[in-house]
């Protein structure tokens, strides 16, 4: 029976020293469905993508990220003379992110430069996309589940360059590595 009580008594040390490697792990990664609004020449269309963040904390309030985002469903409107399909070909770009925990609520800003490719498409051929870097900001909030995992939701203003303006919401999942 000491056997026993010495060996659970262990692990539960282990797991508990584990556990605490894992919530100091300053990498992360953050996957997240985005509902885009591209406002610009004459169209304010809904397309819809998929959004990946990896971020490295480097103090308590600060980290940086790379994200990369695909379209994954597009919006059409109607130009007068035909329906123009618009979708975010892809978009990447890099930030860094102040942030204050509350407990397990944290609330950030984002700061940077994204480049994104809007593609538009039409039946006569005409149409033809955008492709502009830009500086971009947003604001959201993160709740942890646990030390390694959260959800968050977030709002980005990707692009306002040229007479578009490309923002939106973004819904997540994130795990701490």
């Amino acid at each position: 029976m000491k056997r026993i009580a010495i060996a659970a008594a262990a692990a539960f040390l282990l797991l508990g020293t584990a556990q605490a490697q894992q919530a100091a792990s300053p990498l992360y990664g953050e996957i997240g469905y985005t509902m885009l609004n591209a406002d610009g020449g004459g169209a304010d269309v809904n397309p819809h993508a998929l959004r990946a963040i990896i971020g490295y904390d480097l103090h308590r309030y600060f980290a940086v990220e790379g994200m990369l985002a695909f379209g994954v469903r597009e919006d059409s409107f109607f130009d007068g003379i035909e329906n123009v399909d618009v979708k975010l070909k892809h978009a990447y770009g890099l930030f860094v992110k102040p942030k204050y925990d509350f407990g397990n609520i944290e609330a950030f800003g984002r700061l940077g430069w994204v480049k994104a490719k809007v593609d538009a498409s039409c039946p006569s051929g005409t149409c033809s996309g955008q492709s502009e870097s830009d500086f971009a900001y947003g604001l959201g909030v993160n709740y942890r589940f646990n030390p390694k995992m959260h959800v968050g939701i977030d709002w980005m203003r990707y692009q306002d360059k040229n007479g578009l303006k490309l923002d939106g919401w973004t819904i997540g999942f994130g795990y701490r590595f």
